[in-house]
């Protein structure tokens, strides 16, 4: 659609009708299915919101919907219904309470190829990213994401996360599947500025595995979250892709999921996880894969699902009305630490209590998410190991 194209051709193309690109969501089977309540949904409000738009509303809009309903990449096919069979949950949650401009698009149609599936949904998220209108991509399967990152192989500083309890690379000469999925994203985007696992099972993660991939490694493991989940926020806010497996959770809160771990995520842990998403200002992807709905139990997995998306949008939510607000509410410290050049320059939003680390690109000042233990760190005279991959991957950057 919009990949490498000119300037006066990307231009023409953003005025065109994209939802041509997908099969409408038909509202109408959802809402019959509870009447009594659709109306305080947020079925009722995104169909009020989808039906009304017009090609030039499309640009105004706060988030979009859309469904991956393939999965032609998974040993055990199962994922493609999950996109409608979510909806149906999602759809008779509670309606936001605060204005929130949102449509979905519905499903993607399908290419002739597998190929052609990755293009298309790389064409689609360049097309919304040119726009600026962030995505909830549900899925399918997690393979999808390489479709995804293919939109960001321009993006010098693309942070790339996934929740997920195994490492999905290529343990040997295996065929490209949703198990080693990111082997091909990093051998695509070898210039990957940052990779972080989140959630992963240290009993399943050989510690030899992380070799395999790419940019600065942030990664937290589930034991590490169990005692502090904050410490997901500040990857999560610098992250442009988050790729959630809905597998991440324990089996027996997700039946439905790819795979058999008595361990695993909470769903309490989850949502707050898909909360911390939504209040991050530089996601442009929220995806969701791995809901096998034929395995479904009383379609338990789906209704966590949605319930993710609901506190992704609540986290959104909470951002638009306190917003990032760095220019209104921020405090700048200056830390002078010994065998470093200059002071190290730390952003804290005064209201969030959100920290940020400066640094230097060229002309330009970029901050990139911290906590305010690398301040504390940077305070007691020690580099915080964090800055020194910053500063290391930046001046990868600049040679």
């Amino acid at each position: 659609m919009i990949h490498h194209l000119p300037l006066f051709l990307q231009t023409k193309i953003m005025e065109m009708d994209v939802r041509h690109y997908f099969d409408s969501v038909n509202f109408t089977k959802f809402s019959d299915l509870n009447t009594s309540s659709w109306k305080y949904s947020m079925g009722e409000l995104i169909e009020k919101n989808t039906n009304s738009l017009t090609v030039d509303g499309i640009q105004k809009l706060d988030l979009v919907i859309l469904g991956v309903p393939f999965d032609s990449n998974k040993t055990e096919p199962g994922s493609a219904n999950a996109p409608d069979e979510i909806r149906k949950e999602f759809y008779h949650l509670a309606k936001a309470e605060h204005k929130l401009n949102i449509s979905d698009f519905g499903n993607l149609k399908s290419s002739n190829s597998i190929k052609g599936n990755y293009q298309a949904l790389r064409d689609i998220v360049e097309y919304f990213n040119e726009l600026k209108i962030p995505l909830i991509v549900i899925g399918g399967s997690q393979d999808l994401s390489y479709g995804i990152c293919e939109a960001f192989k321009s993006n010098k500083f693309f942070t790339y996360s996934t929740i997920d309890a195994f490492l999905d690379v290529k343990k040997s000469q295996e065929s490209f599947s949703s198990k080693n999925y990111l082997s091909k994203i990093f051998s695509s985007n070898p210039d990957v500025f940052q990779f972080s696992l989140i959630a992963y099972q240290g009993h399943y993660v050989a510690s030899e595995y992380f070799s395999k991939t790419k940019g600065i490694n942030n990664h937290v493991r589930l034991g590490q979250l169990r005692e502090d989940i904050s410490l997901a926020e500040p990857i999560l806010r610098n992250t442009d892709v988050l790729s959630f497996d809905i597998g991440a959770i324990k089996h027996s809160e997700a039946p439905a999921g790819n795979c058999f771990t008595p361990n695993g995520l909470r769903s309490e842990e989850a949502c707050q996880l898909a909360k911390y998403a939504g209040l991050s200002d530089k996601l442009k992807i929220f995806g969701l894969f791995e809901v096998d709905s034929d395995k479904g139990q009383y379609d338990l997995t789906s209704k966590l699902a949605a319930q993710l998306i609901w506190y992704y949008l609540d986290g959104v939510i909470n951002r638009k009305i306190f917003g990032t607000g760095l220019e209104e509410n921020k405090t700048i410290y200056q830390v002078d630490v010994k065998d470093v050049g200059k002071p190290m320059v730390f952003h804290k939003n005064t209201v969030t209590n959100q920290w940020w680390m400066q640094f230097q690109v060229n002309n330009e000042k970029i901050l990139l998410a911290c906590s305010e233990e690398e301040y504390h760190q940077a305070s007691n005279n020690d580099i915080p190991d964090l800055w020194l991959k910053y500063i290391q991957k930046i001046d990868e950057i600049l040679k």
